[in-house]
């Protein structure tokens, strides 16, 4: 395969990671220090969301209206960021099974590697430090860039055609929520979704994810499945 033929995307937490308690304490840490607010987000579901999505919705869940809500927000996710790469190093993060073998794989059969991810910049490359993936994605979409994650996609997808010289008209979406998938769909790209995270195989299925997968263990099957024509 041609690197600038086929475009492989992945989302980070579920997906190639499991484990970031540094980060939900930095969602604790910020809000009450810009909101004074206590909010430990354990009441929202935000698999699949975006840090500024989620923030908002902590905030909206806490009574506050939006004028309060935008007073200290970038502030308050610019302290997120700070916190988490002061306390990285007490992160309890870990590679899902399969993860690095199935990377070095694509990076071999030249496929071109990004990220779509609700994290922002800093903490996702910081936390793919932490486990040593970071150096297989020169690029992506977070976060940081828009609160949401369809646009995230846009956005990646932007990079790897301006940036990275990607002419071909294969891009796979990996993620193990519904919103990977959908977000993925509204530019129609092939999904691919892994039941690693909090949602089954049917789930993912039933969502419209174009294939499913237990893990990202078999990466003859992942290979297999980014080298068929669709």
């Amino acid at each position: 395969m041609n690197n600038n033929r086929t475009l492989t995307l992945f989302d980070i937490d579920g997906t190639l990671v499991r484990g970031a308690r540094c980060h939900y304490q930095a969602f604790v840490e910020a809000v009450k220090k810009f909101y004074d607010f206590e909010e430990d987000i354990s009441g929202i579901n935000y698999a699949g969301k975006t840090d500024p999505q989620i923030l908002r919705e902590a905030l909206e869940l806490g009574g506050f209206k939006e004028k309060e809500i935008k007073k200290n927000f970038n502030e308050c996710l610019e302290f997120m960021v700070q916190y988490y790469i002061k306390n990285v190093h007490r992160e309890n993060v870990r590679a899902l099974g399969g993860t690095d073998e199935l990377l070095m794989e694509l990076q071999r059969e030249r496929v071109l590697l990004g990220l779509v991810t609700g994290n922002l910049k800093p903490i996702a490359y910081a936390k793919l430090g932490r486990v040593g993936l970071d150096g297989y994605f020169p690029f992506g979409g977070f976060g940081s860039d828009y609160a949401d994650r369809s646009l995230l996609v846009k956005k990646a997808l932007s990079i790897a055609k301006g940036q990275f010289g990607f002419e071909g008209n294969k891009v796979f979406v990996i993620g193990d929520t519904p919103r990977d998938v959908e977000a993925a769909k509204i530019s129609n790209l092939i999904t691919i979704g892994v039941a690693t995270g909090r949602y089954c195989r049917q789930e993912l299925e039933d969502c419209g994810a174009d294939y499913v997968l237990e893990d990202l263990k078999d990466k003859n099957r992942v290979l297999e499945i980014v080298k068929s024509q669709h």
